[in-house]
């Protein structure tokens, strides 16, 4: 159970960043997450972090009024960067109320987590990787890692050595494990469609991992990468530009989910600039963007479970724009209503990380984590972008009700 600081001046929206949990919400439709067509005209009952009852509005019912807005579950991005306390915050204003960081340099993900765990941060539950296994480890790894410093310039090959470094990651307090099945799309000198870690060394991840009881995460753009990532066991496939219908049936005789961070791929996520490699990105983003877009298409017609991540982090830089309500817009486009897109950034993220049976949903007995929103989200997705209200495990974060 996390747990938020008391009062934060955030000098936005609201004079203070946490209010006490109210009793009762009232007034407000329903969209539970779990792709109901319906939103009812509900009450909810709060005790503490929890949802206590679920009722028809009744009229003159005292509590905190909604007017008629639409009550949500919190947000839950399944692929951040989110690194530093104030990137946590912004993400909890955006009504995200639980995240996967997936990488992590010098471990600013993990210190940032157990800050807002101990209550002397607010943001979202963070669930982090403690870096990004791969053969090329990184500067920011190896400080964090000293003891792989022999990788600093030899890329990290063989299931054992592998093994070892998943092994350390979890010793450091992961809660999930991110490995490169493919080079990197946003850096001009990778090759997205070229595969890093193989087979054999994925699922010398996996299975320390699963010894763990976590779950793996697969960067992978690459065919052939992804597919080995599938075989191996991972929990989820990050990207999967190149799927193919090979690994999306496999895909789906394994349950694995599929991530695609399709907005951070999108014209709103290209580099600015025009350095030859800002306009290589340029040009390597939009051919991408077609491939892309018609494995979600497939996956979803599949019946592939499809969870929202933006792949940003909430800061200050270029990957800082993108949020939830991006990525839904995109599910959208390619063929989602916007019950089920809205479904893949709330239950269906919620099911990748394994929490789904104390959050991702409004349900009695879940966590209370919810984002209010003005307009209707199944007729007009915009509202998604500005939350009029969010609370995090009971509490009111933001507040623009009135």
């Amino acid at each position: 159970m996390r747990r938020l600081s008391g009062v934060i001046a955030i000098g936005l929206w609201c004079a203070s960043a946490a209010a006490a949990a109210p009793e009762w919400l009232v007034n407000g439709h329903l969209i539970d997450g779990r792709n109901r067509a319906e939103a009812p005209l509900v009450d909810v009952r709060l005790e503490g972090a929890r949802i206590a009852e679920i009722r028809p509005a009744v009229a003159n019912a005292v509590g905190l009024d909604l007017r008629g807005a639409f009550l949500l579950p919190g947000f839950i991005d399944a692929h951040t960067h989110i690194e530093d306390p104030a990137a946590a915050r912004r993400a909890l204003q955006a009504g995200v109320t639980t995240a996967r960081v997936l990488g992590d340099a010098y471990l600013k993900a993990l210190a940032t987590r157990d800050l807002i765990r101990h209550g002397y941060v607010d943001g979202p539950e963070l669930l982090a990787s403690g870096g990004h296994i791969r053969p090329r480890l990184g500067e920011p790894f190896i400080l964090s890692f000293p003891q792989f410093g022999p990788y600093l310039e030899t890329p990290l090959t063989g299931a054992e050595n592998v093994r070892a470094v998943a092994e350390a990651v979890i010793a450091r307090g992961a809660d999930v494990l991110k490995v490169g099945a493919s080079e990197r799309a946003g850096l001009a000198a990778t090759d997205p469609r070229r595969q890093e870690l193989s087979f054999a060394e994925i699922r010398a991840v996996v299975e320390v991992a699963t010894q763990a009881g976590l779950y793996v995460a697969a960067h992978a753009h690459d065919r052939k990468g992804a597919n080995a990532a599938v075989r191996a066991g991972v929990r989820s496939i990050e990207h999967g530009t190149y799927l193919d219908d090979e690994t999306l049936a496999l895909m789906r005789q394994k349950g694995t989910f599929f991530v695609p961070t399709l907005a951070i791929m999108s014209p709103l996520g290209d580099p600015r600039g025009d350095s030859a490699d800002a306009i290589a990105l340029q040009l390597r983003t939009r051919a991408m963007m077609r491939p892309l877009r018609e494995a979600v298409k497939k996956a979803h017609a599949l019946g592939i479970p499809i969870a929202v991540g933006t792949d940003g982090d909430y800061g200050e830089g270029e990957s800082a724009r993108v949020r939830p309500a991006h990525e839904i817009e995109e599910l959208v486009a390619v063929g989602f209503t916007p019950t089920e897109a809205i479904s893949a950034a709330t239950y269906q993220s919620a099911r990748v990380l394994g929490i789904e049976a104390r959050t991702g949903s409004v349900a009695v007995g879940l966590e209370a984590d919810f984002v209010v929103v003005e307009r209707d989200p199944r007729h007009d997705t915009s509202t998604l972008y500005e939350p009029i209200l969010v609370l995090s495990n009971g509490r009111v974060v933001l507040n623009r009700l009135y």
